[in-house]
């Protein structure tokens, strides 16, 4: 099992690439003099020579101080910066890995700022086309020192007025003869600093060509504000002319340029492509002359890269959209099918009102503190707490866009839709470094590498991670190495992680392994169930007039509310449920023509709801029955799987007799496999076929769905919802 590493206060560089990356070996050589030596030992230089292979296939690369360059960082991905200083130093001796290693060759490189470096509440800033942020801050280093062999290629950063001279948007633009313009790769052009450590994510105007000339006389500082003007540019002026050298045509353009091909953002880059049409038989002809004559060449096939395919998306990083009433039906019961749709986000969360300030004020400090941190949250299922988590995202989210906290990006991982807990590694790594397509192994060893560095500043992705990690159950395993990883990250030092980990069960800390529990600590917030007069506020208040409308709006009454509510309430409050009985109800009103849904109407729904087969099954069982089904979902909710051994099953069903019966006998083993046998043969049981282990580790799994079964049960009285209660 892979071990995560110890804390360590080792200052180490802001990108370590991985040691799986295979590079070529290479030769270094300084083309310049020194130019300096400092009383450390360090030797300056402006200049170097790479040189790779031999012969024909020997490759040779200048870096000169002043140059764009891209850094291979952790995860095989390139990182955008400027090489500000290159020197030589004599390496320490516990840091030597030959005899011969008495000196490095290092550079220094100050960052940029592309579009997939910012954090995922900020990437709505404007970006035009290869335009790049220089990075900027007063507090935090915006540097990194680093071998020279990281440094991969060199790479144009100009200004926007030389960009659009080069490029302009007229040929940008234009399609002439069917040939069809792509953005030019590897060319960027800068003239705004970005400070991402500040609230909100300072923007403001710079001339680059002016930085450069001032860097390369001694002085690589970034001004904080403009010289000129004496003002801040807001994040939200992305399409505000931010050079000197461009005109207000070249502003308008791209502001147009903006509008059209936003929607494009995300997507890779493409090389330019000429479209043809058909061509005419006569030129087809003799093009097919031509070809003749050198048929006896040979053709050069060109070569195909295979592209690596990712993961499939098991988990959304982006937040549902709460419903906007503007767009639903002025019909008032097709709105309000709309509306009482489970998957509908309400725009406010009734009776949730101090949870959701509980969650807000430790995720907004967590954030604030840029540390990491530890949240759980318990409650049965219906009880709106991934609905709070997502709304105190959606605050946050609001609050890093206005300025008032420091920006952050946000991960949800879902452990119902991801194909095995270990895939969360992969979802989380690839937010971290923009490497898609890992598998988990690697990502594991990318995340253990990520956070056991003790570096307070990582480069252009470095901000606080919110990790939302839904129905946390799903993630257990046998070793329970997968969530004690994601709880233990968030201990280590600057490891900007906070975790939120969701539940149904109350007390799922309590089967945790010690080490997990440490990790966790206090932070818990607990969800009670929903009772009669919240679930009737929530139906409420989803039964909303629509401003276009002047129409009567109600298609449910009061009573009929009360009646599905307190059914529901007697059994697990789950709001859920009253949403989808108010649903079923009012399409049957609308079926049959009945107008306003009555408590005689919502009785039937209910009635019906109750008498489902899998109701009218466990209603037929006998007792002995149906505590074996109650203890196989009280073995599934505890194990967070869905096949229980029969040692298992069989002792959770002696702890139910105990405690839901007055006998002091429990039923024999041969009585116990007569049990089993009846309800494997009606398939309310399905045993695995596992010939070769004994019986006592033969598996079972629930033929039913295990949330009707556990809501059947807990109609049967107090003590089977007590029993049923905290799983």
């Amino acid at each position: 099992m892979p071990v995560t590493p110890r804390r360590s206060t080792r200052q180490t560089a802001i990108f370590t690439p991985l040691s799986a990356v295979k590079q070529v070996p290479a030769r270094y050589e300084w083309i310049s003099g020194p130019s300096s030596t400092s009383p450390t030992g360090r030797t300056h230089y402006t200049s170097f020579e790479r040189a790779r292979g031999a012969g024909r296939k020997a490759e040779e690369a200048r870096f000169a101080i002043g140059d764009g360059v891209s850094v291979g960082l952790e995860g095989g991905a390139e990182g955008l910066g400027l090489l500000i200083d290159l020197w030589e130093e004599p390496v320490p001796e516990d840091e030597r890995e030959e005899a011969d290693d008495e000196t490095r060759k290092m550079a220094r490189v100050h960052w940029f700022f592309r579009r997939s470096d910012l954090p995922s509440v900020m990437r709505n800033l404007t970006l035009e086309d290869n335009e790049v942020l220089l990075a900027a801050s007063p507090t935090r280093p915006v540097t990194s020192d680093l071998p020279i062999a990281l440094l991969v290629k060199t790479v144009p950063v100009y200004s926007r007025a030389v960009f659009k001279e080069q490029f302009p948007d007229e040929a940008r633009t234009t399609k002439w003869k069917g040939y069809a313009w792509a953005k030019p790769e590897g060319v960027y052009w800068c003239a705004r600093a970005y400070d991402k450590g500040a609230k909100g994510g300072r923007v403001w105007r710079v001339d680059v060509d002016a930085w450069k000339d001032r860097g390369v006389a001694g002085d690589w500082s970034v001004p904080l504000r403009d010289e000129e003007s004496g003002e801040e540019s807001d994040a939200s002026e992305g399409e505000d002319e931010v050079s000197d050298g461009g005109t207000e045509d070249e502003s308008a353009s791209g502001s147009e340029q903006d509008e059209e091909e936003e929607e494009e953002d995300g997507e890779e880059e493409e090389k330019p492509v000429k479209k043809r049409g058909r061509p005419p038989k006569a030129a087809t002809a003799g093009k097919k002359r031509k070809a003749k004559a050198v048929r006896g060449r040979p053709r050069k096939i060109p070569k195909v890269q295979k592209v690596k395919k990712a993961h499939p998306k098991a988990s959304a990083s982006h937040l549902p959209a709460a419903v906007e009433i503007d767009s639903l039906p002025t019909d008032p019961y097709e709105r309000a099918l709309r509306l009482l749709h489970v998957g509908a986000t309400p725009e406010s969360l009734p009776c949730r009102e101090d949870e959701f300030v509980d969650v807000l004020t430790r995720l907004e400090e967590g954030v604030e503190t840029g540390g990491g941190g530890c949240l759980y949250i318990a409650g049965v299922p219906g009880t709106g707490k991934t609905a709070t988590v997502h709304a105190v995202v959606k605050e946050l989210k609001r609050r890093a866009e206005d300025g008032e906290i420091a920006p952050f990006s946000y991960v949800e991982i879902n452990g119902l839709k991801i194909p095995s807990p270990a895939h969360a590694y992969s979802i989380l790594w690839e937010e971290i470094s923009g490497q898609r397509g890992s598998s988990a192994k690697t990502a594991l060893r990318g995340l253990e590498k990520h956070f056991a560095r003790s570096s307070s500043v990582r480069g252009p992705r470095s901000n606080t991670y919110v990790v939302l990690m839904d129905e946390l159950d799903q993630l257990l395993t046998a070793k329970q190495d997968v969530v004690y990883n994601f709880f233990n990250w968030p201990a280590m030092r600057d490891s900007q992680l906070f975790v939120i980990a969701i539940a149904n069960r109350m007390d799922l800390p309590q089967h945790l392994a010690t080490k997990i529990k440490s990790r966790l600590g206090l932070q818990t917030v607990l969800f009670q169930p929903y009772d009669r007069p919240a679930l009737v506020e929530i139906v409420q208040s989803r039964l909303v007039p629509h401003p276009r409308s002047t129409a009567d709006h109600k298609v449910l009454t009061l009573d009929a509310i009360v009646l599905a509510a307190t059914k529901m309430a007697g059994t697990n409050g789950d709001a859920r449920r009253v949403l989808d009985a108010c649903r079923r109800a009012v399409e049957v009103s609308v079926k049959n023509g009945a107008g306003v849904v009555g408590p005689r109407d919502m009785a039937l729904v209910l009635s019906a709801m109750s008498n489902s087969p899998v109701a009218l099954f466990i209603k037929a069982c006998g007792l002995e029955q149906k505590m074996m089904l109650a203890a196989m979902v009280r073995c599934v909710r505890r194990e967070g799987v869905s096949e229980i051994t029969w040692r298992a099953l069989r002792a959770d069903h002696d702890a139910l007799t105990r405690a839901l019966t007055d006998h002091t006998e429990m039923l024999s083993d041969p009585m116990l496999a007569l049990l089993r046998a009846g309800l494997v043969a009606s398939h309310a049981l399905v045993v695995a076929p596992d010939l070769y282990k004994s019986g006592d580790e033969r598996r079972l799994a629930l033929g039913m769905e295990i949330g009707e079964v556990g809501r059947v049960l807990m109609n049967e009285g107090d003590e089977w919802r007590r029993a049923l209660a905290g799983t």
